[in-house]
């Protein structure tokens, strides 16, 4: 327990200062785009209920807080940026899953308008006739094409140990920066980048690991893709100009 509140604590010495150089960096807009979502379950889209987040949106950069629950007790979680640069390139007209990840000749199941059939989708996710291929490794194959067109970017926003399944982080990400990026060319442009959040697990939070566990996309996880790690929740944030 003790390592595990050292990092929570450097990780948290590390936000403030990266909130506060933003906001001295930041140019002279003082009333930011603020929008509001609710927080959904990959497995299934349902709403989780009493959690939301909220995106701020300034001339150079956003910032974002999300306070969610129905996690596991005792399990480590990051938080990420999904960032769709080019929203209007996305497949279907709609920035998800397969922008990002190669599917199978199936695809991912969606109806008429372009969203997914959750219900569906679910259900195979995880079966050999999964929407999403995975390497010999375990790890889920990249959509390269989807990943340029859309040019998007993923990278880390915060990591934090959940006691009794509830959430609360907050995080900036200025223009430009690439602070825990795992590919991409970060934050582009704050008002028309399409922004998702997405909460990952890395299973039962360990000392050993537990620094990669709240700051690395696979910590704890090998491959790092596979189990535990895997993506829960997820906010999404449209653009407020095309």
């Amino acid at each position: 327990m003790r390592t595990k509140l050292v990092v929570i604590l450097s990780l948290l010495v590390v936000l403030v200062a990266a909130v506060s150089a933003f906001a001295q960096d930041r140019e002279t807009v003082t009333n930011p785009t603020v929008q509001t979502s609710t927080v959904h379950r990959f497995a299934d889209a349902s709403q989780v209920d009493g959690a939301y987040a909220r995106l701020s949106r300034y001339e150079n950069g956003v910032t974002m807080a999300i306070t969610t629950n129905d996690l596991t007790p005792g399990e480590a979680y990051t938080v990420w940026w999904v960032v769709f640069n080019a929203p209007e390139n996305c497949s279907n007209g709609v920035c998800n899953e397969d922008d990002i990840f190669a599917v199978s000749e199936g695809g991912i199941p969606r109806d008429a308008d372009g969203n997914i059939l959750w219900d569906v989708w679910e259900a195979r996710r995880w079966s050999t006739e999964a929407g999403i291929p995975r390497d010999e490794a375990g790890n889920r194959v990249m959509n390269m094409d989807g990943i340029a067109a859309a040019n998007i970017s993923v990278q880390h926003a915060s990591g934090t140990y959940t006691a009794d399944g509830q959430l609360t982080v907050s995080a900036s990400l200025a223009e430009g920066d690439v602070p825990g990026i795992v590919f991409g060319p970060g934050l582009l442009d704050a008002q028309t980048a399409e922004i998702h959040l997405v909460v990952r697990t890395h299973g039962p939070a360990v000392d050993d690991v537990f620094a990669d566990q709240v700051s690395t996309f696979g910590g704890g996880c090998d491959p790092m893709d596979a189990y535990p790690c895997d993506d829960i929740q997820f906010a999404m944030f449209a653009p407020v100009t095309n």
